[in-house]
């Protein structure tokens, strides 16, 4: 026999090896194991793109902000474009360090869909207002919604949160951006529901 026949032969007797040590495991038992799969983390981020703020996924903002805003205005974070076509049913979890100028303050949270012409579609809302006590420096506020169903969504479409005073026009509202806390930066982290 030459080289050539040698090595061939080799080579057949390898792959037999590998089907039969296969076909023996699937008779004999089966490999199982977990994966665990960590949803992304939406950064609030304090810079404008166009009339909404930024809603970064999976990245650090680079800047330290504080927004403010009034009663009788929204404010609202979206991501750029996810180019996925579903989400699976989701729990977000919205952790954000907020002050505002009257203790008892509150305010609505939602999570939305916004499309390629940003007409919006709550995905799921905080019920109850969320009251708001700190009034001289940025406590964190921790609440979260639920989607009914996995998320459908296109190519184009972004998530967004959207934040909402519930007073009169004297109310204001601060949220911290960017800032490293003792329970990290304003965010909302998303897991499988």
């Amino acid at each position: 026999m030459n080289k050539k026949t040698l090595a061939i032969i080799g080579v057949i007797t390898v792959l037999l090896i590998g089907i039969v040590s296969a076909g023996l495991l699937d008779y004999f038992g089966r490999i199982s194991g977990s994966v665990t799969v960590e949803g992304p983390v939406f950064y609030l981020d304090g810079n404008i793109g166009g009339v909404y703020h930024k809603l970064l996924v999976n990245e650090i903002p680079k800047e330290e902000i504080e927004i403010n805003w009034s009663d009788g205005e929204r404010i609202v974070f979206k991501t750029e474009p996810l180019n996925i076509n579903e989400f699976y049913k989701a729990k977000f979890t919205i952790k954000i360090w907020m002050k505002t100028n009257n203790s008892g303050n509150t305010i609505q949270a939602r999570i939305i869909k916004l499309n390629k012409e940003n007409i919006e579609q709550i995905i799921c809302e905080i019920k109850n207002p969320i009251e708001i006590t700190a009034t001289s420096s940025f406590s964190k506020k921790e609440f979260y919604c639920e989607s009914n169903e996995k998320i459908d969504l296109n190519d184009y479409d972004r998530i967004g949160l959207e934040l909402r005073g519930n007073g009169n026009e004297s109310q204001e509202y601060w949220i911290s951006v960017g800032k490293d806390r003792a329970d990290g930066m304003s965010r909302v982290e998303v897991t499988a529901a």
